[in-house]
């Protein structure tokens, strides 16, 4: 029943976006295999921003919320998965299914969701931490101290009051460096392996090509 008139609104996404299909004389090319296209912006992926333009705006504490674009053959796949993300004790997001249209367009079944920001961050992981994303160019190569050399690898989404890259970097130089005996002794510190083997595994149940062992 709300309604917000002024807000913040862009595409979101890397992957999803790479099949938009470029225009020609005023009209979009057909591309084997890639149907998005700027001609259906009901079927992109958005993320809108209540507090853009609105200081404070927000609904129920949610400041971004996410439209997500769904290239699978039904839009209750990733509805499905977030729930079972949740119910496994990993960390997952709030989703609701909504109708969704573009200046008066056709209306499209969509996912809205939370962002994973700094609100989501404390509400999944407690406060005080950071949180980073593998870019899908880059790579887990240790360079060294320089922060600058891994802007093409990583970004960091949120914690940025509470940390920068430091943990992220000495993290990269101990999978990279260690020899046998130290990652052995220092992994359990450094990684929560319980959680990580769950994650691990449902990515596999969920048949996930974009998880930890795709792009990025």
């Amino acid at each position: 029943g709300f309604t917000f008139e002024q807000v913040g609104m862009r595409l979101k996404g890397n992957s999803s976006l790479s099949g938009l299909a470029p225009v020609e004389e005023g009209r979009p090319v057909a591309i084997p295999g890639r149907d998005a296209s700027a001609d259906k912006p009901e079927d992109l992926p958005w993320l809108i921003r209540l507090d853009k333009f609105v200081d404070g705006q927000n609904y129920e504490g949610l400041y971004d919320l996410v439209i997500r674009s769904n290239t699978s053959q039904t839009s209750l796949n990733e509805a499905v998965a977030v729930d079972l993300l949740d119910a496994a004790g990993l960390a997952s997001q709030d989703a609701v299914a909504i109708r969704f249209f573009v200046n008066g367009g056709p209306v499209s079944l969509r996912l809205g969701m939370e962002n994973p920001d700094d609100g989501w961050m404390v509400r999944a992981f407690g406060p005080g931490g950071g949180l980073y994303k593998a870019r899908s160019d880059g790579n887990w190569d240790y360079r060294g101290g320089d922060f600058d050399a891994y802007d093409e690898s990583f970004d960091q989404k949120a914690g940025k009051g509470d940390f920068d890259l430091t943990p992220l970097v000495d993290f990269l130089d101990f999978i990279n460096n260690a020899d046998d005996a130290m990652f052995d002794a220092g992994l359990p510190e450094r990684l929560d392996i319980d959680g990580f083997a769950v994650y691990l595994a449902m990515q596999d149940l969920l048949q996930n090509f974009d998880d930890i062992n795709g792009p990025g």
